[in-house]
């Protein structure tokens, strides 16, 4: 929703954001349905091991959702959701041809990457799969996005560097250490307001750009909160609220 009000289109219709909803509940409890190792601190991963079949009943609830949204996308929305599906499937289960490495999760650097790029794929273009041509203007949201969706989710990677150290998994924490991911959060963080400025100094909406400014700022003191409590609540109601915070900030600009 965030995307179709900074670029002016009209929202999606109802079976859209279905499809959107249904598609994240079904992935994320199948995920955590077949996960067999977290974090000691996870209370999600143990919450997980006690409660399997909610994510069953979760499961099928996504399922049906995501068959009656369907039914109602057109052909370009198809072409964009194959391409999530794929990326999705490898991340995940272990198709790929490598002895060691199965999935892409598996490959530190394409981990974040990948989780990056589907969150960009699913927020920028599948909204806009309508529209006939690829504007400057979208090109500049979608760069917009992946950088501050890998900010927050580098955030998440170290938090999870003892398990992926633990797994063989060698993301940018477990690799250069906490000290400089933390930087790196920081660095993506100036070059996403960087972008912003630029982009909306071509469309004169000041409003967004505060919105954009704030979310950075709010970002910012979440993942330094962070930083003393790695709970599963702060970084799923913190870190992940970002991106919430960031649309409700934009649609604040609008009324």
């Amino acid at each position: 929703m965030e995307t179709n009000l900074l670029l002016g289109v009209p929202l999606n219709s109802f079976y859209f954001y279905l499809v959107v909803f249904s598609a994240t509940l079904g992935q994320y409890n199948i995920h955590y349905f077949i996960k067999d190792t977290a974090n000691t601190n996870s209370d999600r991963f143990l919450w997980s091991e006690t409660h399997r079949q909610w994510h069953l009943l979760l499961n099928v609830a996504g399922a049906l959702g995501l068959i009656i949204g369907l039914i109602h996308l057109n052909v370009r929305h198809f072409m964009v959701l194959g391409i999530v599906m794929l990326i999705t499937v490898l991340y995940s289960f272990p198709f790929l041809p490598f002895r060691k490495k199965k999935r892409l999760k598996d490959f530190g650097l394409l981990k974040i990457l990948t989780l990056t790029y589907v969150w960009t794929l699913i927020t920028v273009w599948f909204p806009l799969a309508n529209l006939t041509r690829i504007t400057s203007d979208f090109q500049l949201v979608f760069a917009h996005r992946f950088v501050f969706m890998f900010a927050l989710c580098l955030a998440f990677d170290i938090r999870d560097m003892e398990a992926d150290g633990q797994e063989g998994i060698r993301t940018i924490p477990v690799k250069f250490g906490k000290k400089w991911s933390y930087i790196g959060i920081y660095l993506s963080l100036l070059v996403f307001v960087a972008l912003s400025v630029f982009y909306f100094r071509r469309s004169l909406d000041f409003m967004s750009l505060n919105a954009m400014i704030l979310s950075a700022i709010a970002t910012y003191f979440v993942v330094e909160y962070s930083k003393s409590r790695q709970t599963d609540m702060v970084y799923l109601a913190g870190i992940d609220g970002m991106m919430l915070l960031q649309a409700i900030l934009v649609g604040i600009g609008r009324l």
